[in-house]
């Protein structure tokens, strides 16, 4: 197997980010890295995402720019230089259906990176429309509200959201979930800023009240939803500010000054803040237990230390659920992963089992009737642990495989009997399980398939073809990725 801690491509590209904190254009990297001199702008920016897309180092913004985003050294950079995004959404108070949402980014300078309607305008009343539209809104589409929603999930995964209240959090975050995204894991609400400032907060947590805390921001009563947005991501920037005017220089700080507000949440507990904060931040999932070892609630994250943070923060208010996890939970379990594909399998497989009292009945997306897979396939992953890879087995109506391994050898031994048994034997009766399973791995392989090494054993007649192009396609993987993609 091909050694995962020798220098790479990606560490010098890496390396050339870090330099570069205005950000690098797709045809630059290209150039200066794979000699890359086309005309072809699009296939040039295919190619370097597909390279870059899946090592959380690298990151992209709306405007194809790339960035150095390396997890574990954030905590001692200073705050004002940190990804922070704000992201505000306008909810209608009868229905509490997200009318409009905008993101915020405030470094260097406050600048929107996306905003539109997920509600037609058109259905707003007149006074409403002409209150709250501004001549910059997007034309609305359903597909534009999709878009602008998975621009949340994807393009702010590593990132710092910053929401004025829970609500807001959790309204956008159902709203997510609608068309299968879900949250980025780092996330804030504006009542840890003004705690840690040693500000009061004002209940309820308005724009308006915030403005009475934060007077330098100005106003935004009567204005657009995207005027609002804007002045709440003025707000956000003046706070953070304002953190580092008290002594509180950077992300380390600001979790020890939490870790001592939350004292009172671990009262009773197997596992303290401080357990939290010693979490990778990685893929992985997570179980939390009562006092008689029964299992309260299974999730999955793609950043295991802030997606566990996030359930221990006073905020305006709190869900019943969330109440009662921070009453009853005693243990927890943590399982790191290596994707956020083999995160997902595993959540899912775990709530079925144990069927957790805060989980729903049905914690996923499951529709009847048909629904096209994708065809047999090896799909390789890296694994949490460096050296060992994790490959995903899917093959249509079958039970989909996780399977690790320490080498590929030239000499197949035992995995050859394993791949003719799974691929080319009789199929095993199909169970009411594997169709959800099957649906999961395929709607996150379909998304991510432009970054992904895959082995197409549909087109192969037997296991030795399989087995060759399989050690083939791992070591072009290795040669990929020769860094730790999670360190």
């Amino acid at each position: 197997m091909c050694a995962l801690s020798q220098p790479s491509l990606h560490d010098s590209i890496v390396a050339f980010l870090r330099e570069r904190p205005a950000g690098v254009s797709s045809g630059e990297l290209a150039e200066r890295f794979l000699k890359m001199k086309s005309s072809a702008a699009m296939s040039v920016a295919a190619t370097i995402k597909a390279m870059l897309l899946p090592d959380p180092r690298c990151i992209q913004d709306g405007e194809g720019l790339w960035y150095a985003h390396a997890r574990e050294s954030t905590g001692s950079a200073p705050l004002g230089q940190l990804p922070w995004t704000a992201a505000y959404c306008l909810i209608d108070p009868i229905s509490l259906r997200v009318w409009h949402l905008s993101l915020w980014k405030m470094v260097p300078v406050v600048s929107c990176r996306a905003s539109g309607w997920l509600v037609d305008p058109a259905t707003l009343s007149f006074d409403d429309r002409h209150r709250l539209m501004h001549q910059a809104d997007p034309p609305f589409s359903h597909e534009a509200a999709r878009e602008l929603l998975r621009n949340v999930a994807s393009k702010e995964e590593n990132r710092i959201l910053v929401f004025l209240g829970s609500t807001s959090r959790s309204r956008v975050a159902l709203t997510c979930s609608v068309i299968g995204e879900s949250l980025p894991d780092d996330t804030m609400v504006v009542s840890d800023l003004l705690r840690a400032a040693g500000a009061s907060v004002p209940r309820p947590l308005t724009l308006a009240a915030l403005a009475e805390i934060i007077p330098g921001a100005g106003r935004a009563e009567g204005e657009s939803a995207r005027r609002q947005g804007e002045w709440f991501a003025l707000a956000v920037a003046e706070l953070v500010s304002l953190l580092g005017r008290r002594g509180i220089e950077t992300r380390n700080d600001l979790d020890a000054l939490f870790c001592k507000e939350k004292t009172p949440f671990f009262a009773g507990k197997e596992f303290s803040y401080d357990d939290l904060l010693s979490l990778p931040a990685t893929p992985g999932v997570y179980a939390f237990k009562d006092i008689h070892d029964r299992y309260l609630y299974i999730g999955k994250a793609k950043d295991l230390k802030r997606r566990l943070l996030n359930y221990f923060c006073e905020t305006d208010e709190s869900p019943q659920k969330l109440d009662r996890l921070r009453e009853e939970s005693c243990k927890l379990v943590t399982h790191r992963c290596g994707s956020e594909l083999e995160s997902l399998i595993i959540e899912y497989r775990l709530i079925r089992k144990y069927s957790p009292s805060l989980n729903k009945k049905i914690e996923v997306v499951e529709s009847k009737g048909n629904f096209r897979q994708i065809d047999d396939s090896i799909v390789l992953l890296p694994h949490a642990t460096p050296g060992k890879g994790m490959t995903v087995w899917v093959r249509k109506e079958q039970k989909i495989l996780l399977k690790s391994f320490d080498s590929l050898p030239e000499a197949p031994g035992p995995i050859l009997g394993e791949i003719d048994a799974f691929f080319f034997s009789q199929k095993l009766q199909p169970e009411t399980t594997d169709f959800p399973e099957h649906q999961i791995a395929t709607r996150w392989i379909r998304k991510n398939a432009n970054a992904l090494e895959i082995v197409p054993v549909h087109r192969m007649a037997c296991a030795e073809k399989v087995y060759d192009a399989l050690r083939t396609s791992w070591r072009e993987f290795c040669d990929s990725y020769s860094a730790p993609l999670y360190s």
